[in-house]
């Protein structure tokens, strides 16, 4: 009876000491998570600034070389000036005496001082069928400085009806295929007048389809010349690199932080 007393309270000691050892534990357990969740919060405070820190840093890393950039004379781009609908080919004469023939629009009209010539002897030619006859209708011309002169192209089409009326269109320098003949006029030059009040459009060969022709002149924005600034490029991201350090300092001067 004696020792089995002495197991029974051995056992109730060692339950208690194992009870009192996990309470323990949970109790330090709860108060470890307010701290868990301040080192955390640490961290990430921490984590989210140096971030903030390098980003400013490589931003900062470019600044001369961004202004060079961002200040460099853009490439020559083409913007339409304006648009005329062609209605046909006359022959005339400019204030100089130049004679041509002339693309009448309803705006304005547009002296051929070259190319034009194999076109009219076609649009002249009864054996070729005019009403078959259309011009791609994304005919562009590119203007000179001057905005007077132009240059370009346009392509016919020809839809031909029977082998002679194939060949016929041949000659004349149309490309045919099976249903339909192309002629691309290229190398197209002249010069842009305003209508002629006395000019007589009764001759005028018609376009039995009016096509558009857009205008285009090349444009580019003022700054450093793209080529200079190419050359410029490596010295401007040596002096970033050493110079990288004072602009962090500056901006955070400004900025406390």
């Amino acid at each position: 009876m004696h020792k089995k007393m002495t197991c029974v309270g051995q056992k109730s000691e060692k339950g208690e000491q194992a009870l009192n050892r996990r309470e323990r534990r949970v109790c330090f357990q709860r108060l470890s998570y307010p701290f868990k969740g301040l080192i955390m919060k640490l961290n990430f405070k921490g984590f989210f600034k140096a971030a903030g820190l390098c980003s400013l840093a490589f931003a900062l890393t470019g600044c001369i070389t961004w202004g060079l950039v961002s200040n460099t004379a853009s490439r020559p781009h083409a913007e339409q000036w304006r648009s005329d609908t062609i209605k046909g080919l006359s022959l005339a004469e400019d204030s100089n005496g130049t004679k041509g023939y002339v693309f009448v629009g309803e705006s304005l009209d547009y002296l051929l001082t070259t190319g034009g010539g194999e076109v009219v002897k076609m649009l002249n030619d009864p054996a070729i069928h005019g009403e078959r006859i259309t011009v791609s209708d994304n005919a562009k011309f590119i203007l000179s400085s001057s905005d007077t002169n132009f240059s370009g192209s346009i392509t016919l089409y020809y839809d031909w009806d029977n082998q002679e009326d194939k060949a016929l269109a041949t000659q004349y320098g149309f490309i045919c295929n099976t249903q339909r003949c192309t002629w691309a006029l290229d190398g197209l030059k002249g010069s842009i007048h305003l209508k002629n009040k006395k000019a007589d459009y009764s001759n005028v060969m018609v376009f039995h389809q009016p096509f558009t022709v857009g205008f285009y002149k090349y444009k580019a924005t003022d700054g450093v010349p793209r080529g200079l600034a190419n050359a410029l490029l490596p010295v401007t991201l040596t002096l970033d690199i050493v110079t990288s350090p004072l602009q962090f300092l500056i901006l955070c001067t400004t900025r406390n932080c």
